[in-house]
Parts: structure tokens; C-alpha cells; sequence
């Protein structure tokens, strides 16, 4: 069977024009876990959307899909999971945003959390992600990997890290430099 397709020719793939959002919009994909790195990644979004006239928030939960199998119960079992999130995503954001003036979206996914985090940002034009990490060091990043540090690693738009802040063990400089023209 031959091909005639000539390997170094790429087919031509449409896509659409790109920003696909509005002139001056600047949605903002907000990734969020149910703790505190999910609150100050939503604090610190906030506060950028606040500052573009109350940007686009598109905040999102992944639940982590682990199972391989597409057997009843585990989907049944996925379908229960996903209904929790989704309470709690609306229960998380209610309590933080409150009666604010944010166009929100909540987002309920699972899979990959890399993968999903990257197709949402696509999906929904986003010009910024942020999310939260526990800052850990070492060993313990080692084992429980870092979802943030393999964000930043494959990042296909500039991705925000809110860690949170906490300068203690460091001393400030007496006197710092003045800032030079």
C-alpha cells in the first residue's frame, strides 16, 4: 500500500484566531485545592483581576483520576467524587469572594491535573494561571511531587506561584541600597 503524502508536508489545521477574548480582557484561570495554597491562590487572583477591571476568573478544582479502569463501580465511584468537589468549589468560592463584583466560572474536572490544568487554559483563552503550593523543600517535594513546579516546567502561558508569604528565619538589611536611576 502506498502513500503519497510527502512526510515533510504538514497537513494545514485550522484554529481559531487567537486571543479568542475580548481587547483588553484578561481572564484568569485560578486552580485551587481546598486548603490554604487554594486561598491564596484565589486571594492573590482576586486582587490581579481587581486590578483589571474585574477580570474573568475561571476557578477550578481537578480531582486526580488515579484509576485506569472503566469498570461501573469506579465510575459510579468518579461521578460521586466530582459532586463533592463540586459543592465544595462552590462553597470555597462563595466564602472568599462573597458578594464581590467577579465574573466567576467554576470549573469541576478529573484527570490528569497537569493535562486538565493546561486544556482549561486553552478552553477558556486564559492569559495568566495561578496556583497555590504548600512550599515544600527537598525530600518532601521529592515525594509528594509539586503540581506548581510541573505547571511552571511545561508552561504553555505565564503561570503565578502564590506561595505564601513568610520571611521568618531571615533578617532584613539595615540599611538597603537606594533604589538607582
Amino acid at each position: 500500500m502506498s502513500n503519497d503524502m510527502n512526510p515533510l508536508e504538514l497537513p494545514i489545521v485550522n484554529q481559531p484566531d487567537w486571543p479568542r477574548h475580548a481587547l483588553g480582557a484578561y481572564p484568569i484561570l485560578v486552580c485551587v485545592q481546598f486548603d490554604d495554597t487554594g486561598h491564596n491562590a484565589l486571594t492573590l487572583a482576586m486582587r490581579i483581576a481587581e486590578a483589571h477591571q474585574h477580570a474573568p476568573l475561571q476557578i477550578a478544582h481537578v480531582v486526580p483520576d488515579t484509576s485506569t479502569s472503566g469498570r461501573a463501580a469506579i465510575t459510579e465511584r468518579h461521578v460521586m467524587e466530582l459532586e463533592r468537589a463540586t459543592t465544595q468549589l462552590q462553597e470555597f468560592v462563595a466564602a472568599r469572594v462573597g458578594e464581590r463584583p467577579f465574573d466567576v466560572q467554576l470549573h469541576v474536572r478529573m484527570g490528569d491535573v497537569v493535562d486538565t490544568v493546561f486544556q482549561l487554559a486553552l478552553d477558556y483563552d486564559a492569559e495568566l494561571i495561578v496556583v497555590g503550593t504548600h512550599g515544600r523543600t527537598g525530600v518532601r517535594r521529592m515525594a509528594f511531587g509539586s503540581v506548581a513546579q510541573k505547571l511552571v516546567e511545561a508552561a504553555r502561558c505565564p503561570v503565578l506561584i502564590a506561595a505564601p508569604r513568610d520571611f521568618s528565619g531571615m533578617d532584613p538589611t539595615l540599611k538597603p541600597d537606594p533604589p538607582r536611576v
